[in-house]
């Protein structure tokens, strides 16, 4: 099914679904390499009930690592978790969306539409640690 065609699902929700982070070294000044790690996993949930949406989950998980040029014991360390759910209209069968999931741009559009969010919130927490995460982008390479 071409992707024109194909049935796209609306984003109805994202939530941060884990957060942790620390930062006990001393943040001005220090010349810091950030090293940042994803993941990122779908999910398709088949409801029970009659009637109800075909619901797809992309959870991305995000994890980070900085180290400090001057201090190896220094290493700030930051990790998110987040989920976004994407509804199908109710006509829309499983068999359907099944072999889409295999498509690497059907992929792309939904993980396009999440990741920003995710990366938006990323960037914030290790800033609020004192690490410049300016570089990191907030959205994804189509080239990948």
């Amino acid at each position: 099914m071409p992707l024109t065609t194909a049935p796209r699902p609306v984003l109805r929700s994202f939530r941060v679904l884990a957060s942790n982070g620390q930062n006990r070294g001393e943040a001005v000044g220090s010349k810091m390499r950030l090293e940042v790690q994803q993941e990122i996993e779908f999910g398709l949930g088949v409801p029970d009930v009659e009637g109800a949406p075909l619901m797809l989950a992309v959870r991305i998980k995000l994890d980070a690592k900085a180290t400090n040029e001057n201090d190896a014991s220094d290493v700030p360390a930051y990790a998110g978790e987040y989920e976004a759910r994407f509804y199908y209209p109710t006509d829309v069968t499983e068999d359907t969306v099944t072999p889409l999931l295999d498509d690497h741009e059907y992929q792309y559009i939904l993980v396009a539409q999440a990741f920003p969010l995710a990366m938006t919130h990323f960037r914030r927490e290790l800033q609020a640690m004192g690490l410049d995460a300016r570089e990191l982008p907030l959205g994804l390479d189509p080239a990948r």
